[in-house]
């Protein structure tokens, strides 16, 4: 079971994110429905870590094995997504993908069908896209991580 409870219009969800990086790119992924970028994970579940979650993740989302190498940081983070309001807490981990993975510039959709649409950014030219959260483009590019960052009072 995903740990994430509704009360009302408010959500609570507990996710990890995989940070990606290739050649100098950062894998980043979005719905098809919308226009910002977030990074690849999922809900974490009851019972299961925050690395296990992330490798499960990328499994399901990609087909690929993946290792969570390090723990970069606690993120809370409040936002209005579909009229519904969130309250997030994720965690973020530095993933090794030990199979092959080709960096490309085409976006590309994962194994779970075309809901999710995958591209390989730049970390240099991340400010050309819309990445949320907003504090993780500053982070990425100076690989100096705040052990908590949040968006809220």
């Amino acid at each position: 079971m995903d740990i994430k409870f509704t009360v009302g219009q408010q959500r609570f969800n507990h996710r990890a994110a995989a940070v990606i990086i290739k050649d100098g790119h950062l894998l980043i992924h979005r719905n098809v429905r919308d226009d910002f970028w977030a990074l690849p994970g999922g809900r974490i579940r009851l019972m299961e870590s925050g690395a296990e979650a992330v490798i499960r993740e990328i499994k399901e989302e990609l087909g690929l094995k993946a290792e969570a190498t390090r723990f970069l940081a606690v993120q809370e983070n409040f936002f209005t997504y579909e009229n519904v309001s969130f309250h997030e807490v994720g965690f973020y981990y530095e993933v090794n993908v030990s199979d092959d993975m080709t960096v490309t510039s085409e976006d590309f959709f994962g194994v779970e069908g075309a809901e999710l649409i995958y591209r390989y950014v730049p970390i240099d030219q991340l400010q050309s896209v819309k990445l949320y959260p907003e504090k993780l483009t500053m982070m990425i590019q100076s690989g100096e991580w705040a052990p908590l960052f949040s968006n809220g009072v």
